[in-house]
């Protein structure tokens, strides 16, 4: 799509979360969009974004934007880069390949979570310059060393140390959705499943996705990252 059909259709970030939402099954959104109890933090996210305001200099001549920035040491086009997203692939399938393709492309940072339904090695032919990898530090040592190892050798250059989720975090929204912990398909996701056949002709294609970068410690009962 054009960039000017694109803003022709979806005006603003607001039109792209209605097609989302109309898009997914319930659960799948919720998972995607909410955050956890009150959402209250989220909420005071958005408040101290739309505080950032800028400040116009109408008379000091042509307008020319200048978009640049530099972080940790990188340049990069734009000030923004693409956020890990714990499994990506209940969106929809490939979603990290798609995001570190355009991000590639871009010349943006893609960050990869430790969660996420592919692996470093997956999405290492895609990752470009700014490969990031947001760590969920496990209890064992071992296994930390080795996803860093894993990471590194793929080419992820940057490292995103996650701490702030010591327990399970208590989603509110998801549950009222009909997403349950062990999650398991019941016969209510399935309805949800069944109104939305694009979404479940490309699962049925692609298989439901998994935690793929933790697939080799499963096995030996590893203390693995809560979500």
């Amino acid at each position: 799509m054009r960039a000017m059909d694109l803003h022709s259709t979806y005006p603003g970030l607001s039109d792209l979360a209605a097609r989302a939402r109309r898009r997914l099954p319930r659960f799948v959104w919720e998972y995607l969009d909410s955050g956890t109890g009150s959402e209250a933090t989220k909420a005071r996210n958005r408040t101290a974004l739309d505080r950032v305001g800028f400040l116009p200099s109408i008379l000091h001549g042509p307008i020319a934007p200048d978009l640049r920035t530099r972080f940790l040491g990188a340049d990069f086009p734009l000030p923004f880069g693409m956020a890990p997203i714990g499994m990506a692939g209940l969106v929809w399938p490939d979603a990290e390949g798609h995001l570190a393709r355009a991000a590639a492309v871009a010349g943006l940072p893609y960050c990869l979570s430790t969660v996420a339904s592919q692996s470093p090695e997956d999405i290492a032919p895609h990752l470009g310059a700014h490969g990031w990898f947001q760590l969920y530090p496990p209890k064992d040592e071992g296994i930390r060393r080795d996803l860093l190892a894993r990471a590194r050798a793929a080419g992820f250059k940057t490292l995103v140390l996650t701490v702030d989720v010591p327990v399970a975090s208590r989603r509110e929204r998801q549950t009222r959705s009909g997403l349950v912990q062990p999650p398991r398909l019941t016969p209510r996701l399935l309805a949800q499943v069944a109104l939305r056949p694009a979404w479940a002709l490309g699962m049925a294609r692609a298989g439901l996705p998994h935690m793929r970068t933790l697939d080799k410690y499963a096995s030996v009962g590893a203390d693995l990252p809560p979500t």
